[in-house]
């Protein structure tokens, strides 16, 4: 008797249904550029940097603690809050433009983390460097 003969086959569809969401949310968080800087800066420094896990630990808390408060007591989001608070046009202004550039300039790096890791394999793989594959 064949030692898979007692599996039963799964269709494609089934496969993909079994790996459910998780796949997607690590794929899009744990992206090549977080892969890279993590394999790098963990040869580099080893356990110099673990503080930094804490630390970023303790403000994801604190940020998320501080939001849903907000939006508990408010029964608003983040922007409603923001339009409210600032009645002067000019301040309302400032803050939207801080709130855009912020989620601009982070949403930048995160996308230039991923496209120099992938860069970085397949130049590994493939000896091309990593200014052809970047752009």
């Amino acid at each position: 008797m064949d030692e898979c003969e007692w599996i039963s086959p799964m269709s494609f569809i089934d496969r993909l249904r079994s790996v459910g969401p998780g796949a997607l949310v690590a794929a899009a968080f744990i992206g090549p550029g977080t892969v890279t800087t993590a394999s790098v800066i963990g040869a580099e420094y080893a356990y110099v940097l673990l503080w930094t896990i804490v630390f970023s630990v303790f403000a994801t808390m604190v940020l998320q603690e501080m939001s849903a408060r907000l939006g508990l007591i408010t029964q608003q989001g983040l922007g409603e809050a923001l339009r409210k608070q600032f009645e002067n046009p000019v301040l309302s202004a400032l803050a939207v433009g801080l709130v855009v550039t912020a989620i601009g300039v982070g949403t930048a790096a995160f996308q230039t983390g991923n496209i120099t890791g992938g860069a970085a394999g397949l130049t590994t793989i493939t000896g091309v460097g990593e200014n052809i594959w970047g752009p």
